[in-house]
């Protein structure tokens, strides 16, 4: 029972940082495609990146 308890355990910590992965790259490539674009973005989170980097 014991090794039946850590293979799930092991497994769904796979799983939840496979998720973390995919949604982190995913929000790289969102914000890549925004900052072409920064003049649509007045406000949240992609504005401050375009201030930032000074795209306004």
């Amino acid at each position: 029972m014991k090794f039946f308890t850590n293979k799930v355990r092991y497994s769904i910590l796979a799983g939840l940082a496979a998720y973390g992965t995919y949604h982190l790259a995913l929000n790289f490539i969102g914000i890549g495609f925004a900052i072409q674009d920064c003049s649509r973005y007045s406000e949240g989170t992609i504005s401050i990146i375009c201030h930032l980097f000074g795209l306004n």
